[in-house]
């Protein structure tokens, strides 16, 4: 008798490495978590936004915007 197999949670090389594949099918440059993680922004793994940098980008985009509407 073969015991069921439960399905694992994924990745984030898993993650990683899918979003990569479909990325480089049109032509983006990828890197991995950890290569643009340089300054630690993420407590760990489970964490997907850079916050420091998305705040960052949303200000130069949106420099007429007041810091707390960001």
């Amino acid at each position: 008798m073969v015991a069921a197999m439960s399905p694992s949670q994924p990745t984030e090389e898993l993650v990683e490495d899918v979003a990569a594949i479909h990325l480089a099918a049109i032509g983006a440059a990828t890197k991995r978590g950890v290569e643009i993680d340089d300054a630690d922004e993420r407590g760990d793994a489970s964490e997907v936004v850079l916050k420091g940098r998305l705040g960052s980008a949303l200000h130069r985009l949106n420099p007429d915007l007041p810091h707390d509407t960001v």
